[in-house]
This record gives C-alpha cells, sequence and structure tokens, in this order.
C-alpha cells in the first residue's frame, strides 16, 4: 500500500505541475513524455494495490490508466473542449485517488489525509519535474526560461508547504515520532526537508544565470533528498496516522 501511495502521489504531482510548464513552452512530446510516465506509474501501484488485495483501489488505478491513454491520444487538439475535459477530470481524478490512497494506507482521518496527500503530491511534483524539465531543455534549443523559473519557486512553496504540515502534526505525536522513531523522523526531516531548502539557493542561482545543465545536475541530489524524505514521511505516517 506504500508503494502505491508514493507512486500516485508522485504521478499526480507530474500532472498538476504541467501546466507551470506550457504545451506551447516545451512542446507536444514533453506533455506526451509525462503523460507517459504517469500511465506507467499507474499501472505500477495498480500492480501493488492488487498485491495488496486492494481490489476497489487496483480498479481505479485501471481507470486513470484509460483515462490517461485518451488525454494522451486527444492531446493534437489542445483547444477543443475533447481535450480540455478529460484533462481537467484527469488531474480531479489523480488528486482524489491520491487522497483516497492516502487515508487507505495511514488510516488517518480525512483532514489530515486531505493535508498529507496534497503536500506531498506538491514536494513531489514540482522537484520531479523540475528535474525532468532540466533535461528537456537539452532537447529544445532556445525554450524560454520561465517553465524552470516557475516550477523552482513552486518546489520552495511545496517544501514550506510540507514542513508546516509535519509540524502540524507533530505537535499531536512528538513522543511517538521524534523520540520512538527518532533516527528514521530525524532522517526524514534532514533528507525531505531540510535538504530541499538548503538546495533551493542553488537551484535559483543557476536558474537566474540561464544554466540549465548545473540547475538539472542540482535537481538530481534535490529527487534524492525528497524521495528518500517521502518514503520515510509514508512509512512513518502509517504508523501514526498522521502526515509526518
Amino acid at each position: 500500500m506504500l508503494l502505491a501511495l508514493f507512486l500516485i502521489d508522485l504521478a499526480a504531482g507530474l500532472i498538476l505541475f504541467l501546466p507551470l510548464v506550457g504545451r506551447r513552452n516545451a512542446g507536444v512530446k514533453f506533455y506526451r513524455l509525462i503523460l507517459i510516465t504517469t500511465g506507467a506509474l499507474a499501472a505500477c501501484a495498480a500492480a501493488a494495490h492488487a498485491n495488496a488485495h486492494a481490489r476497489e483501489l487496483a480498479i481505479d488505478d485501471g481507470i486513470l490508466i484509460a483515462l490517461t491513454a485518451f488525454v494522451y491520444v486527444v492531446l493534437r487538439y489542445p483547444k477543443r473542449f475533447v481535450f480540455q475535459v478529460p484533462a481537467a477530470l484527469l488531474g480531479a481524478a489523480w488528486l482524489a485517488l491520491a487522497i483516497v490512497s492516502w487515508r487507505a494506507a495511514t488510516h488517518a482521518t480525512m483532514i489530515w489525509s486531505i493535508a498529507g496527500a496534497l503536500a506531498s503530491i506538491a514536494i513531489l511534483g514540482s522537484v520531479n519535474l523540475a528535474m525532468i524539465l532540466g533535461h528537456w531543455y537539452l532537447v529544445v534549443r532556445g525554450m524560454p526560461i520561465d517553465p524552470l523559473r516557475r516550477l523552482t519557486i513552486a518546489t520552495l512553496v511545496s517544501t514550506i508547504v510540507r514542513i508546516v504540515v509535519v509540524s502540524a502534526a507533530l505537535t499531536l505525536t512528538w513522543n511517538e515520532i521524534a523520540v520512538r522513531q527518532g533516527i528514521f523522523f530525524w532522517m526524514r526531516a534532514l533528507w525531505g526537508l531540510l535538504g530541499p531548502l538548503l538546495l533551493y539557493p542553488m537551484v535559483w542561482g543557476t536558474v537566474k544565470l540561464r544554466s540549465t545543465m548545473a540547475a538539472t545536475g542540482i535537481l538530481y541530489v534535490d529527487v534524492v533528498a525528497v524521495v528518500i524524505g517521502e518514503v520515510l514521511g509514508g512509512w512513518l505516517s502509517a504508523i501514526v496516522h498522521l502526515p509526518v
């Protein structure tokens, strides 16, 4: 269940932050790449849910795979309702599935599940999409720097939101998490929360200089830090039923 939760949060983040890139900037091939990636993540999540005997969630994953495939097909019609409506439904469906998966995996209340899902989606989606976009500058020469600049700012905002959610949850479970699970929580905090904050000035500095290759290299480290943090955070959240 925790593996599926991580995959769903990552896929949802990639889809929901995609509008910050802009189809005109990165081109239709970049959108296709993200749709293929999220479809593959949904397939892996479906397998993980099926292995955990979560049949209803596995079916939901399958529905999202089908919807993703449909959006991929109609991507050539960006100004028509045949694309705009399914694309909006796809974003809403990923968000809803992430919240449901958070509640199923961590047994948190609905409010905490919503907070945990939104915070995890934000930090995973923004950082990973920024890293992928950084590579795309090697494919599309002369692409404006604005998309990467917007995603870089989004990584900072997402990190702050994640810190706020974790801090709020800690007020209810400090002894259980920070003391009893100390080594795992502090690894989670140092890698997944403090790490992105410390790396942000370096990423922002390279983006301002339009050095996309340098920014991508730093974003690699950022991705590793965030993934470690969110994996540990998901495991700790399942223990205390709160998004830590």
